[in-house]
């Protein structure tokens, strides 16, 4: 096997798992030990893993960010779930507010399959498309849109949030851990979110499990300002 076969399996391996052990990593290259600790270190030297006593972990970049299209293939079933528990929150007659995000893009699908009559705020244009029931009173808020994850954030958009008050918010988050809080890699889009949480009787963080324990760049929340639901 060619070292960048290897150390893709290697990369790819991590990814699922996070961090492993020599004895978990030496199936996955079909090599030696000594074969290993060197891809190991080769890896590490480029930066994208870190050595560990006994093995390696993937290293998080803490900026990082998928695009909209490629976090809507991941964990699908999973984020269905966290996003049907997050429609139980929900009463006849809220106000919510509805983060950009693929989970509460579910749950906008959600939404418009009950029989709820609702006001919805939200800073997704995608959202917006599937918000059509008539049931449903839906805000847009105006802004900059950013395009990696169909957010609108800025100034304009901070300004409208403002002036509404929510019965709850449901909002994503890259990264959820219960000594530091709900956070994202982009500090525009954690202002629209931490407002979001300040303005709600009561707020949620819908995060599936690659989200837990993991940490990110700008936190938008302290963990008990908000309750997560997620299926870990």
């Amino acid at each position: 096997m060619l070292a960048s076969e290897r150390k893709r399996k290697i990369i790819d391996y991590l990814k699922i798992k996070k961090r492993a052990t020599i004895e978990e990593l030496l199936p996955v290259i079909e090599g030696s030990i000594s074969t290993l600790r060197r891809d190991l270190n080769e890896l590490e030297k480029e930066k994208r893993l870190r050595r560990v006593h006994g093995g390696a972990e993937l290293t998080q970049n803490l900026s990082g960010e998928l695009s909209i299209s490629e976090k809507t293939s991941k964990n699908i079933q999973e984020k269905t779930k966290i996003a049907q528990q997050a429609l139980s929150k929900i009463k006849d007659g809220d106000i919510i507010f509805l983060d950009a995000g693929t989970t509460t893009g579910l749950l906008a699908e959600l939404i418009s399959q009950s029989h709820l009559y609702l006001t919805v705020v939200t800073n997704s244009v995608t959202h917006l498309t599937k918000l059509t029931d008539e049931r449903l009173i839906v805000y847009l808020l105006g802004g900059r849109v950013k395009k990696v994850t169909d957010a609108i954030i800025g100034s304009q958009a901070l300004e409208q949030l403002s002036h509404y008050q929510f019965n709850a918010a449901f909002l994503g988050a890259n990264a959820f851990d219960e000594n530091h809080g709900a956070m994202t890699p982009d500090h525009e889009e954690a202002a629209i979110k931490a407002l979001a949480v300040k303005q709600s009787q009561s707020a949620y963080v819908l995060a599936d499990a690659s989200k837990i324990g993991q940490m990110s760049f700008v936190k938008f929340a302290e963990t008990d300002e908000v309750h997560l639901i997620s299926e870990k």
